[in-house]
């Protein structure tokens, strides 16, 4: 699985210039933790605990036990009953493996959609075609942050780059894995490889047991974490100067972006 370098110094972010949401990552250092269900991957945060694991009879009672373990609260507080709630559970990953592994994913995706948070960046700044999905077909900006900066806030979880398996295959989960933030760091960081373009890097936050509203989900970032930004090859005038603006009043570096002469790549300039 290809990884970019683990911790770039300078993390990056696409924006169009036109959505306030976007212009407010300047205006108001406001980063936004998306949830899960507004990506336009169907496959991404969507990587399941591999319950094909579970293939003997020893590992599916040790499964059920530690289960049974971790829910006890639960289970006592509906009055059921957890022989009996064991020897479900035994008889449906021996006998309806299937139907286990599809209702514990749909549960699975589910939470993830309300309690995952997920900062998507890129490491590169002059990616072509991350202008042209995210920044309004180069009309709008780059902001640049220092990765280090972020990742060790307390803002945000864990921080990372995203893999992409050259087979497009899911990394495995186990079901025995129980520490939550190494499988919500499996579940966010990995992705087909057509999306490898990209050169994504994350960073990842568990709102747990609490349901964040919209406002949880917005981070404000101090000035300093800004490391640079990048207007777009065809940015506006006008957008131009509202940007240099308000970076010059936070003392964060400027560049232009321009064309490199008889090759399909972008350059910089710097202008503040």
């Amino acid at each position: 699985m290809s990884k970019p370098d683990l911790y770039p110094e300078i993390i990056y972010k696409y924006r169009d210039w036109k959505d306030i949401h976007h212009k407010n990552v300047l205006i108001e250092n406001q980063l936004y933790l998306s949830s899960p269900s507004l990506f336009n991957d169907p496959f991404d945060c969507r990587i399941p605990i591999d319950y094909r694991h579970l293939n003997t009879k020893e590992k599916i009672e040790r499964f059920a036990h530690g289960f049974i373990d971790r829910h006890q609260d639960y289970i006592a507080d509906n009055g059921f009953s957890h022989k009996e709630e064991f020897d479900k559970l035994v008889y449906d990953l021996t006998n309806d493996f299937e139907a286990f592994q599809t209702k514990h994913e749909n549960q699975l995706f589910s939470m993830q959609d309300i309690h995952y948070g997920v900062l998507s960046m890129s490491t590169k700044w002059n990616n072509i075609l991350m202008w042209t999905h995210y920044a309004d077909l180069h009309r709008g900006v780059c902001y640049g942050f220092w990765e280090v900066k972020l990742r060790e806030s307390d803002l945000f979880g864990k921080g990372g780059p995203v893999g992409y398996d050259p087979d497009n295959t899911f990394p495995f989960i186990n079901p025995f894995e129980e520490n939550k933030m190494i499988k919500g760091f499996i579940e966010t960081h990995n992705k087909a490889n057509e999306w490898n373009y990209e050169n994504e890097y994350r960073l990842f936050k568990l709102f747990f047991p609490d349901v964040p509203s919209k406002g949880d989900r917005i981070k404000r970032i101090p000035n300093d974490f800004f490391a640079e930004i990048v207007l777009g090859i065809m940015v506006p005038d006008d957008h131009k100067k509202e940007i240099v603006e308000k970076a010059k009043k936070k003392g964060i570096k400027i560049y232009q972006a321009v064309k490199v002469p008889f090759q399909f790549k972008i350059d910089r300039k710097e202008i503040l």
